[in-house]
């Protein structure tokens, strides 16, 4: 599918209409769309055109995300995948949650995201070849390679330190103690004791799924398996894990599944991933782009306590 043009500024957004419910849908477009730039009266009555689509096929594929397929890694792409896995962050996070790769049917995936930008798709798409390789597709599933983040901006001011990107997972990572020896390249004022050192970017952002029962959830990387869908994928590499005990549900399952658990785990048909490419379910609109910013502050203080 190729992006709507709606002019500078705005990214084309396809949102899904019909599965999920109308007050989320009015809310999305009022929250996120220019001012005025539709008639809700004529939402309404499309969502509810979607609506008895989505009838009717909740009634034709009960039990359809059931019977999702679970295959291994081809041979040549086990080496590269579990080259990913052997990262510091990835071997720590591996510890703490066993999770294991292996391709898993697309179309079938349980999805929470009721929105994807179709711009970001065709960046994504503009990297890959029309024919990827094994490890273009395992550097796609990872964000490594020559796919990994966009580039993250910085100023500084009197006030502290600002950070923005126009990816959503830029975040806060981490903060350490080191040795000013280790660190390369800078000679501060002074003998230095300690360096604090602040770590900003992105997680390890590797498209991943939990089990829950016999049912498979896409937690993270969705415009991705959207791109290698479009490329003629029906499989994607991700990282499963399970979180069939329900002490594991707890702790493994994004928070919107966990709100909704009924509806996602126990109806008959939950929203799929198939439905981002059914017209009937869709709708693409326009959204204002954004970048995300993090700002750091700095507070010092300097203090006298009693020598022991």
């Amino acid at each position: 599918m190729s992006s709507t043009t709606f002019g500078n500024g705005f990214d084309p957004i396809l949102v899904t209409r019909g599965l999920f419910s109308l007050p989320k849908f009015i809310r999305f477009v009022r929250e996120r769309c220019p001012p005025r730039s539709f008639d809700e009266a004529a939402l309404m009555s499309e969502w509810q055109e979607a609506r008895a689509a989505a009838l009717r096929i909740i009634d034709d594929e009960a039990g359809i995300a059931e019977s999702i397929d679970v295959r291994p890694l081809s041979e040549e792409m086990k080496p590269l995948a579990e080259q990913v896995l052997c990262q510091p962050s990835m071997r720590r996070l591996g510890s703490l949650v066993p999770r294991s790769w292996c391709m898993v049917e697309i179309d079938r995936l349980i999805v929470f995201q009721d929105s994807i930008n179709l711009r970001h798709v065709e960046q994504l798409k503009a990297s890959m070849a029309s024919v990827p390789s094994a490890q273009d597709v395992i550097d796609l599933a990872s964000r490594s390679g020559g796919r990994s983040h966009p580039a993250v901006r910085f100023s500084q001011s009197d006030s502290g330190y600002t950070f923005s990107s126009e990816s959503s997972d830029l975040r806060f990572l981490d903060v350490a103690t080191v040795e000013p020896a280790d660190i390369q390249n800078y000679d501060p004022f002074g003998s230095a004791s300690h360096a604090v050192v602040i770590y900003l970017g992105f997680s390890d952002n590797v498209i991943s799924a939990t089990r829950s029962g016999k049912r498979i959830i896409l937690t993270n990387g969705s415009h991705r398996v959207y791109v290698l869908r479009e490329l003629g994928f029906r499989y994607v590499p991700c990282l499963l894990t399970d979180a069939s005990d329900e002490d594991a549900s707890d702790l493994l399952l994004p928070a919107e599944i966990k709100e909704d658990r009924h509806f996602y785990l126990q109806a008959p048909r939950p929203p799929l991933f198939k439905d981002y490419v059914d017209p009937r379910l869709t709708q693409v609109v326009p959204v204002a782009r954004k970048n995300y910013v993090l700002k750091v502050k700095l507070e010092l203080q300097k203090t006298t306590v009693p020598a022991l």
